[in-house]
């Protein structure tokens, strides 16, 4: 080979090189494109998923929030409902603890005239 000959070898084998590497170039490049594209696809995507998650416990909380409000209004009914239970208990209490003294003393017909008309005797 001549001399020039190979020193256009030697340019077309560099050319080549470059046209290689500058189509490598442009691959990584399209492929860094894509990954960003991807990224950005995911982190909204993650962004789309946080805000949901947000909104099904803020929802969430609103609801147990609710039912507890619901239970103590229960609670406090229930409460109210006890309070009436232990006075009704007390009286009946105390009127049988009458009865039984007025049958030992012998005086229950007196006291029950007097319970069926709800005056003290």
């Amino acid at each position: 080979m001549t001399r020039t000959n190979r020193e256009m070898a030697l340019k077309s084998s560099i050319e080549m090189e470059n046209t290689n590497y500058e189509e490598e170039l442009k691959n990584d490049r399209r492929l860094v494109c894509s990954l960003i594209y991807e990224i950005n696809c995911r982190k909204e995507q993650l962004s789309q998923m946080e805000r949901e998650y947000n909104e099904m416990t803020a929802t969430l909380r609103g609801l147990i929030n609710g039912l507890i409000a619901k239970i103590n209004s229960k609670d406090s009914n229930l409460w109210g409902w006890e309070l009436q239970y232990n006075v009704t208990v007390r009286q009946l209490k105390g009127k049988n603890a009458a009865l039984c003294l007025a049958f030992a003393e012998g005086t229950l017909d007196y006291i029950c005239v007097c319970s069926e008309q709800n005056t003290m005797c």
